[in-house]
């Protein structure tokens, strides 16, 4: 072993190795004397498989977050979308008309399109970077929290995740080639994506950003590549937009006003920046560590910031634009900003930080990088049980712990299961999900519109035990039929309670709109 082996090992002497080098050998052999798509595959598999486990143990004290639920009543109108963009709708609705609506087949989602992504990834970074440093990247991947520990749910966040990659996949290649086949799927997952998240449009800036630097410009605008781009994506994102058109797009401009827009100042907007940059940081501390124990000198770390090669300097403008440039637009229109918005961002990181001929990557790197990979992902999945007594106790919304219970409460207490619910925020709007064919009654209940509602469909009230206006509101619909039960739960995990929670059930059932009783105040 030379000290050029040892790098990813801190760089210590074969006598200092430590007693797991049978371990580290037999990586090496693995991947030494398997084909690279083997080896690709099996990490893929490894890493779904082991992620699922983790998600659905850790989890197993709880049920799907509220947003699960909201989802799932997008799903089941499936259309261009108004208020948010339509794919994640799509993606969830096609997924769960092939698995039963279970926890676990949520989970699976989720991983499901992280290792999608993971693999469109590796597409990626085989067209830039040769077979150890493309492995090295992936794995390094593998170890952001971004893909694992805070991917459990699809949401707008994680389902442009794979479509993003895909469009750097063939922007790329089309700037290199211009191919036309390459340039309309360029064009088709950027509408993807934006269908899936207005944050794409950053993206599309540093594809812009990309296109006016570097060889080849000139000629890139010559060639048909850009406009058949523009035409790709107008396609996907046409109807989306002319919905927008058609309903003037009061909801989604009062959705961006108030859910995602502020009015901070502007040493908070830059405070806020800052932070969004610093986490974003974080959050790829492990991939900077490899990088780290690879030993790059100066010009290695010169050429990392600025490359030599063209093809590296567009990867690094499309990686750096789109990551930096919310920061940036933040001072100028401040508005919500996180660092968990960079989900789809890292896809081309690899490419930034192991691109660099200049720093040495021999064939161990890669294998002893899996190995860390693989006792990362195994350790979580030992701890996934520890993780999920913990969440009995420590969880956001107590009331996630008791969304299907209460839905079987409601089931076996209402008879015929109603079709409209309403009550408390903390239980109701995680209950879609488990009641699969109720909807949140928006309306008040004792409103005209919601009274009728509740006679034709059936209504049912789930209140906490303290929420004496809930109460009070299902107590005023009371009639012939109505019927009302209080309940007390706790969940369990492997013999663990967690704290109890008592719920009043009210069910007015439905078809009995002729007998609904006069409102009563």
């Amino acid at each position: 072993m030379t000290v050029a082996d040892s790098r990813l090992s801190g760089g210590r002497p074969p006598e200092a190795a430590s007693p797991a080098r049978g371990f580290v050998r037999a990586a090496e052999r693995f991947v030494a004397e398997n084909r690279e798509g083997t080896v690709i595959v099996l990490a893929l598999a490894g890493f779904l498989v082991l992620w699922t486990i983790y998600d659905a143990v850790s989890f197993a004290s709880v049920d799907q977050h509220s947003d699960i639920s909201e989802l799932w009543g997008w799903a089941q109108n499936f259309g261009f979308g108004v208020k948010h963009p339509p794919l994640q709708a799509w993606v969830f609705g096609l997924w769960f008309a092939v698995f039963p609506r279970a926890d676990w087949a949520t989970y699976l989602l989720a991983v499901t399109t992280a290792t999608v992504t993971l693999a469109i990834t590796w597409r990626l970074l085989r067209d830039h970077l040769d077979g150890n440093r493309a492995l090295i990247g992936l794995t390094a991947l593998f170890l952001v929290p971004l893909y694992t520990l805070r991917g459990a749910t699809l949401d707008a966040n994680t389902v442009i995740m794979p479509f993003w990659a895909a469009a750097l996949l063939f922007y790329l290649r089309a700037r290199r080639g211009f191919g036309v086949f390459d340039a309309v799927l360029t064009g088709a997952f950027v509408g993807l994506a934006f269908l899936g998240k207005y944050w794409t449009a950053y993206l599309v800036a540093g594809m812009a950003a990309a296109s006016l630097a570097g060889n080849g410009t000139r000629r890139f605008w010559r060639s048909p590549a850009p406009y058949l781009m523009a035409a790709g994506a107008a396609i996907v994102i046409g109807p989306h937009l002319l919905g927008l058109m058609i309903e003037g797009g009061g909801a989604t401009y009062n959705f961006v006003r108030d859910g995602v827009m502020n009015a901070d100042s502007f040493g908070t907007a830059l405070v806020k920046s800052g932070y969004y940059l610093l986490g974003a940081a974080a959050y790829v501390a492990i991939p900077l560590i490899f990088l780290a124990a690879l030993r790059p000198d100066r010009a290695a770390l010169a050429d990392i910031a600025w490359p030599a090669d063209p093809d590296r300097q567009q990867a690094l403008l499309l990686f750096a634009v789109p990551l930096v440039l919310p920061a940036l637009v933040n001072l100028a229109l401040p508005h919500r900003l996180t660092p968990i918005w960079t989900y789809p961002n890292w896809a081309l990181l690899p490419v930034v930080l192991y691109g660099s001929p200049l720093i040495n990557v021999d064939a161990r790197a890669g294998a002893r990088a899996c190995l860390v990979a693989l006792a990362v992902s195994l350790a979580f999945v030992g701890a996934s049980p520890l993780v999920a007594y913990w969440r009995l106790d420590h969880f956001a919304n107590p009331h996630q712990a008791h969304y299907r219970q209460v839905a079987e409460a409601v089931e076996r207490f209402a008879g015929p299961p109603p079709q409209m619910l309403w009550g408390s925020k903390e239980i109701v709007d995680g209950l879609a999900f488990y009641l699969s064919k109720a909807q949140l009654l928006a309306a008040d209940p004792l409103s005209a519109e919601g009274r009728t509602k509740a006679g034709t469909r059936g209504l049912a009230i789930i209140c906490l035990s303290d929420d004496a206006r809930c109460k009070a509101t299902g107590a005023a619909l009371q009639g012939a039929a109505y019927r009302a039960t209080d309940i007390t739960l706790a969940r369990t995990f492997l013999g663990f309670a967690g704290p109890p929670a008592s719920y009043r059930i009210m069910v007015v059932p439905g078809n009995n709109a002729a007998e609904t009783p006069p409102l009563r105040r």
